[in-house]
């Protein structure tokens, strides 16, 4: 694997160094930037034809374009940009975050195994001022339960965004049908959880698995959550059978 990283925060910072416990990895490249750490396999780059993917934790990053020119593959933490598809550039894995990536890579895998029957609730927490109404959804410690706010149009799934005021953030994924229901839920700091999204997405991409084109981390749900796994995700799951 040679990645470049491209980083403006701690999530790109710590999404780096979990990139460096990668046994495959053989070049992290920061771009533009000097380095004086002793790992070998750290140093600066300039040019991105020196590496197979770039990851960025900047939402208003220019190297998308630079990334296309040299054939890069891209993987960006913002789900938000406005890329146009095309099949002919290189390809782009957008929304390698803690919602967009892990969140719904969940979902998908939980629907999967429960054949799209039933219904299900996909919940993350954002920051803000705790709400004394709304949905309830109870996250794993130290989140714990919450209460949130309906999200979207579509009843199916679910979705509940629960305001938390402090560092920790938490996703929760729950599937029911006749049989019962299966709950798995994740709960750590913010910043932790956003760079393991990150840094998962980054080696899905140098893995190969991002073709031409844009794509989001939940059309490789299992390959994603196994990477974030290997890197240090925790998933607890509970299952209630009727």
């Amino acid at each position: 694997m040679r990645i470049g990283l491209d980083h403006t925060s701690e999530i790109g910072v710590r999404a780096g160094r979990l990139l460096l416990g990668e046994p495959d990895l053989a070049l992290l490249g920061i771009l533009r930037r000097d380095t004086k750490d002793p790992e070998t396999r750290l140093r600066r780059i300039d040019d991105l034809s020196d590496v197979d993917v770039v990851v960025t934790d900047d939402p208003g990053s220019t190297i998308l374009d630079e990334a296309i020119k040299a054939g890069t593959t891209a993987v960006l933490w913002d789900d938000g940009a406005d890329i146009e598809d095309d099949p002919d550039s290189a390809g782009v894995l957008k929304g390698a975050n803690l919602v967009a990536g892990i969140g719904r890579s969940l979902l998908a895998r939980e629907w999967a195994i429960s054949g799209g029957a039933g219904d299900a609730v996909l919940a993350w927490t954002e920051p803000g001022r705790p709400l004394r109404h709304g949905e309830p959804v109870t996250f794993p410690d130290p989140v714990g339960a919450r209460w949130g706010r309906r999200r979207g149009r579509s009843q199916r799934p679910l979705e509940i965004a629960a305001p938390v005021p402090d560092e920790w953030a938490g996703i929760l994924v729950r599937t029911s049908g006749a049989d019962g229901s299966r709950t798995v839920a994740i709960a750590d700091l913010n910043t932790h959880l956003e760079a393991i999204a990150l840094a998962a997405g980054a080696i899905v991409a140098a893995c190969g698995l991002v073709p031409a084109g844009v794509h989001t981390p939940d059309e490789y749900a299992e390959e994603y959550l196994l990477a974030a796994l290997r890197i240090g995700l925790d998933i607890a799951s509970f299952t209630e059978v009727s």
